[in-house]
């Protein structure tokens, strides 16, 4: 299977394609089976839906047993938000990510003032500190996220992880790849990368956000040089 690309397809079928720890490190968003999205849509009730992409029933269950062996199977490491709501498919973890949303505690909110996310590494636990209630977003964040799944997660969350637990030239895999952010922000920080996303629209929607990403450059003594990256 190629790297940096995009595959349109299921992701049971895509990871028993894949060979024992062909890849360095998966980092994936599953479904929680909360049915958080059961009008079809997610993310905070201020949100503007019509930039969503219709999805149906998606969120009723987590995944199989089965495809978190699968995962375990293909890859050397493994970072998955939401780790709470697999703890009976998954061992045991010293090292836990906890991303703290920074969010405003009122009484009015309904989701979640955290994330917590398993990973397979023996490293102590961490924490991630990023903005991100609904439309409001880090002000560190020079580029605002634009919305476009129910359950998107930050691309600097993404690259904090990227570059805490992975090197430059490692092969990233993200079986549920939704609107594509693992990826991209591959991307950016010059890591292979390979996708798996059900939906075609969304995989769509990913291959126009890796096109639009500025060309990389190095410093050549005193210049800079242009990287072309291919996606």
């Amino acid at each position: 299977m190629e790297t940096n690309k995009i595959y349109n397809k299921d992701c049971l079928e895509g990871l028993k394609q894949l060979e024992d720890n062909s890849i360095d490190c998966v980092i994936t968003d599953p479904p929680y089976g909360i049915n958080m999205t059961s009008d079809g849509f997610g993310g905070s009730r201020n949100a503007d839906k019509t930039e969503y992409v219709k999805v149906k029933e998606w969120d009723n269950n987590t995944p199989s047993k089965e495809l978190f062996k699968e995962i375990i199977r293909v890859s050397k490491n493994q970072i998955i938000f939401g780790g709470n709501y697999f703890t009976d498919k998954l061992p045991v973890s010293r090292c836990w990510v906890c991303w703290d949303k920074r969010c405003e505690i009122t009484p009015e909110r309904t989701y979640a003032d955290c994330e917590f996310i398993w990973t397979s590494f023996k490293s102590p636990s961490r924490i991630i500190r990023f903005l991100w209630d609904g439309f409001i977003q880090d002000s560190e964040n020079k580029i605002r996220d634009k919305r476009l799944h129910p359950t998107q997660k930050p691309i600097e969350v993404i690259r904090r992880l990227l570059k805490r637990f992975t090197n430059e030239n490692d092969i990233i895999l993200d079986p549920f790849l939704g609107s594509g952010t693992t990826v991209v922000a591959c991307k950016q920080l010059n890591r292979r990368y390979i996708g798996f996303e059900i939906n075609e629209k969304y995989v769509n929607i990913t291959n126009e956000r890796l096109k639009q990403q500025p060309l990389k450059t190095k410093t050549v003594g005193d210049y800079e040089e242009t990287i072309i990256v291919s996606v």
